[in-house]
């Protein structure tokens, strides 16, 4: 039978004992791989991002993890249960195959997930094997509908897109919640779009970023082919009879575009449309207020100092005439003269319609405007040899007027004689 003194050192060899083999199981238990694995779900699922950091290593030379990172990975997970279980499981086979002392690449695995298990260097405590959790970088597939795009990760410029949906690789990037922005600077306008990515990919990589520009190519009409194009304020120096359709640009009404026609009396400019489809059309007024007034006033003018001009038999006091009219008229007044023929008579009132005003174009700077005017009058021709002159006769006339603009002024350049005119919408000068 044991001593006393036998059972108190028995009895502490086997406190020893128990004790070491409890530090030996803590200690395994806290170097245990599935303990690590479990501390990342429940990081993930309590939502709590400073623990996640914690967990993550970066790849050597690399900045931590920043915290928005972790953050975004937690609400991505908590949307994607199927694909935490999948990054869990993944890690676990990597766990597998670190105890059967495989040395797999899992940096360099397509099959690993953005975070990958490793070994760490050493034994903790000189027995066990330790573990962690490390990160791998990424480079994000980005593609457009638009050659020639700057393409920018972060607010950073990454590189240019190619021609026909080439895929452009950008970083390499930590996992975490990037944007990828696409500006397209074309000739008529600027293109931008944005895409916010969660990039956990838990094997095969990054899905490929598309980032499709909304420009459209527009098709663009107007009642005079000479009008110019001209997109938030800006001249295209193209013209609508060019045909050309102009893009691509937004169509989302956030640009605006106009006409302008430059006759040879002015600018005519169209109301500011905005792009909100592939086709505009405009009807650009071939008459402004202002210059119908200006061709009245001329022709009124011109029509007063006509009976001027006869009742003097001088072509010189002719206003607002062409050169060629009042060539003409210079030639009747040398026979009135020749013949001893007078004439008496005024201008009582005129009306001109102002719904007949025409343009005519007959080249790029070559233009003619038409009115037309209800004339009465009163007048007498008589000759010298007449012992009393004859009392002036009222009448009527119906005239369409030819004017042209030469040297800042409007010229009438003909005359024809009508049998009626509208009367709807008339403009009466006394």
């Amino acid at each position: 039978m044991a001593s006393k003194k036998t059972k108190i050192a028995l009895g502490a060899a086997a406190a020893v004992l128990l004790l070491l083999a409890g530090a030996y199981f803590l200690g395994r238990y806290l170097s245990d791989e599935q303990r690590l694995l479990d501390r990342l779900d429940s990081a993930i699922e309590r939502g709590q991002p400073d623990k996640l950091l914690e967990l993550l290593t970066a790849p050597e030379g690399q900045a931590p993890l920043e915290r928005k990172a972790a953050e975004a990975m937690i609400v991505y997970f908590k949307a994607n249960e199927d694909k935490k279980k999948a990054l869990l499981g993944r890690l676990a086979e990597e766990a597998d195959l670190l105890k059967a002392d495989a040395i797999p690449a899992f940096a360099d695995d397509d099959k690993s997930a953005f975070v990958y298990l490793s070994k760490t260097e050493g034994k903790r405590w000189g027995l066990y094997d330790g573990y962690e959790l490390k990160l791998k970088l990424y480079s994000l597939p980005v593609t457009t509908n638009f050659g020639g795009s700057a393409i920018l990760l972060n607010g950073k410029e990454a590189g240019t897109a190619g021609a026909g949906g080439s895929v452009l690789e950008v970083g390499p990037v930590l996992p975490g919640e990037h944007t990828i922005k696409v500006v397209y600077q074309g000739k008529y306008t600027k293109l931008e779009e944005e895409r916010t990515v969660a990039a956990f990919p838990v094997g095969g990589g990054v899905e490929t970023v598309d980032v499709p520009l909304k420009g459209e190519y527009v098709s663009v009409f107007a009642n005079n082919s000479s009008a110019r194009i001209f997109i938030n304020g800006e001249d295209l120096e193209l013209a609508v009879g060019d045909g050309q359709r102009i893009g691509p640009i937004a169509i989302d009404g956030t640009n605006k575009m106009r006409l302008e026609v430059e006759y040879p009396w002015g600018i005519t400019r169209s109301e500011e449309e905005a792009i909100d489809g592939d086709r505009l059309e405009f009807n650009l007024p071939s008459l402004t207020e202002t210059v119908k007034e200006g061709a009245m006033e001329a022709a009124y003018s011109f029509l007063t100092s006509w009976y001027e001009a006869f009742r003097k038999r001088d072509a010189g006091s002719l206003r607002h005439a062409y050169p060629e009219r009042a060539n003409d008229l210079a030639a009747h007044f040398a026979e009135m003269i020749a013949n001893d023929e007078f004439y008496s008579g005024e201008v009582r009132r005129a009306a001109f319609d102002l719904d007949s005003f025409r343009l005519d174009q007959y080249s790029d700077t070559e233009y003619s405007v038409s009115v037309q005017a209800k004339v009465d009058y009163s007048e007498a021709y008589y000759y010298g040899a007449y012992e009393t002159k004859p009392e002036p006769i009222e009448g009527t006339q119906y005239t369409q007027y030819q004017l042209l603009y030469e040297n800042g002024q409007w010229l009438v350049s003909g005359w024809m004689n009508l049998d009626a005119i509208s009367t709807d919408n008339l403009k009466v000068f006394k």
